[in-house]
């Protein structure tokens, strides 16, 4: 009798990339038991395979080794890393241009869009706009002769979100929640 496979705890976290997968799940009678399974990749270290396998459905879930038992998020990061978030962090330390971000993360814009709407002049945008760029904080595309800029990804629109949530909860003494 196989012995039963022990129960993963279930994290729900957002979904990264999706792929069927050939695996192989076991044994049976020497023979090795190959089920195609959907990899989902959680996060950047962690795997789960939905599939089924003999009229049942099973998920099963890897996490990344580490010989000292920590998890990502217990790890000390490296020097690199930890400059380039400095880096970033120092891009929004300006008044302008974490206004530019905010804009930025909820959409598209050029920079006489973006002056109008901070109040700032556009030659003085442009300046800020090459820094967040150079910070890889801001992406563009071109649309004819225009440039528009906007956040460089999701992990950026978060940051900006959260820095002013934490902000709101400052200034308004709104509760503070984990």
């Amino acid at each position: 009798m196989p012995m039963p496979m022990p129960m993963p705890m279930l994290m729900l976290m957002p979904v990264a990339r999706v792929r069927p997968a050939p695996v192989i799940v076991g044994t049976a009678g020497g023979v090795a038991v190959v089920v195609i399974l959907t990899m989902v990749q959680l996060g950047h270290a962690r795997l789960a395979c939905v599939g089924r396998l003999s009229g049942r459905l099973y998920v099963f879930m890897y996490a990344r080794d580490n010989e000292s038992g920590t998890s990502l998020s217990q790890e000390q990061p490296d020097r690199t890393r930890v400059e380039a978030a400095v880096a970033a962090f120092r891009m929004l330390s300006d008044a302008t241009r974490l206004r530019l971000m905010w804009l930025l993360a909820s959409g598209e814009y050029d920079v006489s869009s973006l002056a109008r709407m901070v109040a700032v002049a556009r030659p003085s945008v442009s300046q800020h706009l090459a820094k967040l760029r150079m910070a890889g904080l801001v992406r563009t595309r071109r649309d004819g002769r225009r440039v528009l800029y906007r956040a460089t990804d999701a992990h950026v629109r978060t940051l900006i979100a959260e820095a002013l949530s934490h902000a709101d909860h400052e200034v308004s003494g709104t509760p503070r929640h984990d």
